[in-house]
């Protein structure tokens, strides 16, 4: 069996040399020593393969003819393995790896460009689109021009023909005609990301069953379109890590202010300030014992994620490590509370020096009344309406507004109401005094 060069597939005894089918073995034997005795190696080969399979024949008369052939080629290539060891030559080697960048460069570039420019035409459509339904058409006109559809009697995408019932239709995009069934539809906002993906989407009524609020696209403009949107929300979408990273460093960020009130509303408490109670100072160590936690799951999260040898584990176990290096000394480290007794003894000294204070100023106030000349009286306040002051009816308000703002945690709105408390108290005590004289 043989194959000619148009690969017609021949059987029988065929000369290896000349293709010519023998018949018979003997034939082919006597054929390839008549007109082919230069090949003598070759000739030498055939007689012993031949001679080998009778040899077998006539020791196993039942033995497939097939086998029997198939045993004498492997003794054969066995005695003379010698022919076969000479190693094999490369040829020419023809890399195609050039030809291939250059389709698939040409390929891709004719989809980008095409993409690229749809993208500006959609961008042209989207901005100052106008609401009036007429005004719109001759917008879109304007950016993308129509095809003419009168010699138009088919639908190009589905071969039904335009009736009345049937309307042609034009692509926003290309201006192909189409028919309503084979348009596709697309959302303005859907559009507005695509051709902005940073731009702040504005809150637009629901109607989704309008198209008012879409265009009207071919398939093939619509499938470019949404492959552009898939690619940038894959490059938009953030992986695990990232989201486990910036929710950690967003805590982060509120740990550290938190931290800081709570050293002030300590050293407002050493100092025996009344700004601040202890139940105040405990609810702040609670607030920032919570953002701790939630900054060690975070990062024991991310270093758990799998990771690849090498650089990325390493980047885990980084992120791990900064983590607890800012809890131990940003988070777990904070200055102690004092107790209440301690409290109490630093409030009663301060009130101890505010009386005295009161009082050498009352000593002094009643030194320049000695002093100066006589002159009218001043209008005594009556003490029995005190509580008609609009000093007092402000304190009210201020204590109020402080008593809202602990609740909700807002202490830095707490001392700026508490600093105006103490300036009313101020006021209102010097009132009183300067009313006994």
């Amino acid at each position: 069996m043989a194959t000619s060069s148009n690969e017609e597939i021949l059987e029988g005894f065929l000369c290896p040399i000349c293709k010519a089918d023998l018949k018979s073995a003997s034939q082919l034997t006597s054929h390839f020593e008549s007109l082919h005795s230069e090949e003598q190696d070759v000739l030498k080969s055939l007689k012993d393969i031949f001679g080998k399979a009778k040899k077998i024949i006539l020791n196993n008369d039942d033995t497939d003819l097939k086998e029997t052939f198939d045993r004498a080629l492997k003794l054969n290539y066995q005695e003379h393995q010698y022919y076969y060891q000479e190693e094999q030559v490369i040829g020419v080697i023809r890399s195609s790896t050039d030809y291939f960048k250059a389709v698939r460069s040409a390929r891709l570039e004719r989809y980008a460009t095409e993409t690229n420019k749809l993208l500006i035409r959609l961008d042209k459509l989207v901005c100052n689109m106008p609401a009036d339904p007429n005004q719109k058409k001759q917008h879109e006109q304007d950016v993308v021009p129509w095809l003419d559809g009168s010699s138009v009697k088919l639908c190009p995408s589905c071969a039904k023909s335009f009736s009345l019932t049937r309307r042609k239709h034009h692509c926003r995009l290309c201006g192909s005609i189409l028919c309503h069934d084979c348009s596709v539809f697309l959302d303005l906002k859907v559009a507005r990301s695509i051709v902005d993906p940073s731009a702040q989407q504005k809150p637009e009524p629901e109607d989704t069953n309008s198209e008012k609020n879409q265009l009207r696209l071919c398939e093939h403009c619509y499938n470019l379109i949404e492959l552009r949107k898939q690619v940038q929300d894959s490059r938009n979408a953030k992986t695990v890590l990232m989201t486990a990273y910036e929710q950690m460093q967003s805590l982060m960020e509120q740990a550290r202010p938190a931290v800081a009130m709570y050293e002030k509303m300590c050293q407002s408490l050493f100092e025996g300030e009344t700004t601040y109670n202890l139940s105040d100072v405990n609810a702040m160590r609670g607030r920032v014992g919570k953002l701790a936690e939630g900054i060690d799951l975070l990062s024991k999260q991310i270093a758990s994620l799998a990771a690849q040898p090498g650089r990325e584990e390493k980047l885990h176990r980084s992120i791990r490590l900064a983590a607890e290096n800012f809890i131990k000394d940003e988070l777990i480290s904070l200055r102690k509370l004092p107790t209440e007794a301690q409290i109490e003894e630093v409030r009663r000294q301060r009130y101890e020096r505010a009386e005295r204070q009161i009082e050498l100023e009352r000593r002094r106030m009643e030194l320049e009344r000695v002093t100066e000349p006589a002159g009218p009286s001043r209008p005594d306040l009556n003490p029995d309406h005190d509580d008609d002051s609009p000093l007092l009816e402000q304190m009210n308000i201020i204590r109020g507004y402080i008593k809202e703002a602990r609740k909700e945690l807002r202490f830095e709105e707490v001392a700026i109401l508490e600093a105006n408390l103490k300036e009313l108290k101020k006021e209102y005590q010097l009132q009183k005094l300067s009313s006994q004289f």
